[in-house]
């Protein structure tokens, strides 16, 4: 699951990303902060798709060279609206369904 999650980040690809999480999923990124943005902490997969269609559309979020590193983590290095944050996903919860129920990004 997590090739997919990076394919849709790198792709800006919002409705293939939220198809990779649960209904009530859960999604934190601590590495805005890095650039002084604030944090995002994302609850439900319609907030998910909502907030990165605007992220991709408004250029405030890339994803570039993803290296896969297992099946449940990846790093890329993230532009926050700013300059590029080298940034580790980690899937810490999957649901019944195999669906991503809670990721979290840290800076790497």
């Amino acid at each position: 699951m997590i090739e997919r999650v990076i394919e849709a980040m790198v792709n800006k690809d919002h409705k293939l990303l939220a198809s990779c999480f649960t209904e009530d999923c859960t999604y934190i990124d601590y590495c805005p902060s890095q650039n002084g943005e604030v944090n995002s902490f994302i609850y439900g997969n319609d907030c998910m798709e909502m907030f990165f269609n605007l992220r991709f559309k408004t250029g405030e979020f890339e994803a570039a060279e993803p290296v896969i590193e297992s099946d449940d983590q990846a790093t890329f290095f993230g532009m926050y609206n700013g300059p590029y944050v080298y940034s580790r996903i980690r899937v810490e919860e999957y649901g019944s369904d195999g669906l991503v129920k809670k990721a979290v990004v840290t800076p790497a």
